[in-house]
């Protein structure tokens, strides 16, 4: 893959240009990130769906971490197991892949197989389709509620990057009034004017998310796996933020489901990275599981 693959292929540039009064967090905010990381408290969300675009005189921050160690090559895959602890929350391997260095990561021969593995993509074609039924009853009132409830379309589409740099548009239900532009940064609270009476609703139940089961079944996407980035961070990828698009996308990941999802991607690398190291069928399991209650469960959902 060479970095033409990673530029931006659109005659409108400013169609994927947010505007410079929206930035990332200050690099302050990582000393607050790792205090809600150690104490296990972070239980707000953030869809990156909407993130904000890095102005051009600034890098894509790296994650902050302390005392950072080389990546060691497990013996054996992380199984995941770990994730369905009481308080996995709290769980000591949070920290420790906290601690890593992303840029010691190197994929694991055997994850990346599974990755491109006839299991796997039997996995996602089955599940989604299987998903898609069970909730086509929920489809339909969702749509007609949307409609109701304020003037646009029922599904919103945002370009995506996805496995070796390949674009793809990503679908998800409209939670937010069609005056707003789609590349902004991500309401934090569920008082953000933006959003519409059902977007509310739907963000907070993590419905807006199921669209992206249709990106599934067209193969741009997995059941899981690491969340695509926006065509205009992804050209301001370092080496080691490329590793990311070694897999398929996922519509729920590894860093989903962590103390960190109320952070932005690009700051949580550690997350990703150990997935596509180690993923394998039980972990892919696991991490749908650990979803499921979550989103029963209402737990970082704006």
């Amino acid at each position: 893959m060479n970095n033409s693959e990673l530029s931006i292929t659109t005659s409108s540039e400013e169609a994927f240009t947010a505007p410079e009064t929206y930035a990332y967090p200050p690099s302050n905010e990582a000393a607050q990130r790792n205090a809600f990381l150690r104490n296990g408290n972070c239980d707000s969300r953030l869809t990156e769906a909407e993130c904000v675009e890095v102005p051009a005189n600034h890098g894509i921050r790296g994650p902050q971490t302390i005392e950072v160690q080389p990546w060691p090559d497990a013996r054996q895959p992380d199984l995941g197991f770990w994730l369905l602890h009481r308080s996995a929350h709290r769980h000591g391997q949070w920290d420790r892949l906290l601690r890593h260095s992303p840029g010691a990561v190197r994929t694991r021969r055997s994850g990346l197989q599974y990755s491109s593995s006839i299991v796997k993509r039997s996995c996602d074609l089955i599940g989604s389709l299987l998903f898609l039924v069970l909730l086509l009853p929920l489809f339909i009132v969702v749509g007609i509620v949307i409609k109701l409830d304020s003037p646009g379309p029922i599904f919103f589409r945002h370009y995506r990057i996805g496995k070796d740099g390949k674009h793809f548009t990503l679908w998800k239900f409209r939670s937010m009034r069609t005056d707003v532009p789609k590349y902004e940064a991500s309401p934090r609270s569920g008082l953000d004017n933006r959003l519409t009476r059902i977007g509310r609703l739907i963000r907070r139940l993590s419905v807006d998310e199921l669209p992206q089961l249709i990106n599934v079944l067209k193969g741009d996407m997995s059941l899981v796996g690491p969340r695509p980035e926006m065509p205009f961070i992804v050209a301001r990828y370092r080496p080691v933020h490329r590793e990311r698009l070694v897999a398929r996308p996922g519509i729920t990941g590894l860093w989903q489901i962590s103390p960190a999802r109320a952070f932005p991607i690009h700051e949580n690398l550690q997350y990703d990275l150990h997935y596509i190291h180690n993923q394998n069928f039980f972990l892919d399991c696991v991490i749908i599981l650990r979803t499921i209650t979550a989103v029963i469960h209402g737990v970082g959902a704006v």
